[in-house]
């Protein structure tokens, strides 16, 4: 739309320019056009295209068949300049990202959530592991000393289920002799 082209009220001239480029669209009985204005910027240079208009239209269908007249025309002029109307996708492109993000976020939380399952489950074999040893080095060798240690081992072994005891893979894990052994 060319520069100062929609003078003082750019909605005013907005809603009366609509009518009379379609003349023969059937507006609704609430239409208007809520706002309008240029995008805001510095100083163009000259020669440079003008700032888009912007419009808000009050009905969403008289802006849908305001969009549908612009298809069927397809060259508008106001004046010598000719004139493009596109809808808004700035909404839909949020949208998007928007959902761009949380998948992304998704992906990490998933991830990091593997990452703990998984230095959990490490945790678990190793101190079962532990436990192991220390109930065959008793077997082997059955003095007081290995008797603690092995009583040690199952209570460190014991008192980890129990702090995770949410955890998928500490949950549903048989406990050992030696857990069941150990009392607290």
């Amino acid at each position: 739309m060319p520069k100062r082209a929609e003078g003082p009220d750019p909605a005013a001239f907005l809603e009366g320019w609509f009518k009379s480029v379609f003349p023969n669209a059937a507006f609704s009985s609430a239409y208007t056009v809520e706002r309008a204005h240029r995008v805001p910027a510095r100083p163009l240079p000259p020669g440079a295209p003008p700032r888009p208009l912007l419009a808000r239209m009050f009905n969403w269908r008289d802006r849908d068949l305001i969009l549908a007249q612009a298809r069927i025309t397809q060259t508008i002029t106001l004046g010598s300049a000719n004139v493009s109307l596109y809808p808004d996708f700035y909404r839909r492109d949020v949208a998007l990202l928007w959902e761009t993000l949380k998948a992304f976020l998704r992906g990490c939380l998933r991830s990091s959530i593997s990452y703990i399952k998984k230095a959990s489950r490490l945790k678990v074999e190793d101190l079962s592991a532990q436990c192991k040893n220390a109930e065959l080095m008793y077997v082997a060798n059955p003095t007081e000393e290995n008797r603690v240690d092995w009583m040690l081992k199952g209570r460190q072994y014991m008192s980890h289920l129990k702090e995770k005891s949410g955890c998928y893979f500490c949950s549903n894990r048989p406990l050992s002799r030696v857990a069941e052994w150990v009392r607290f």
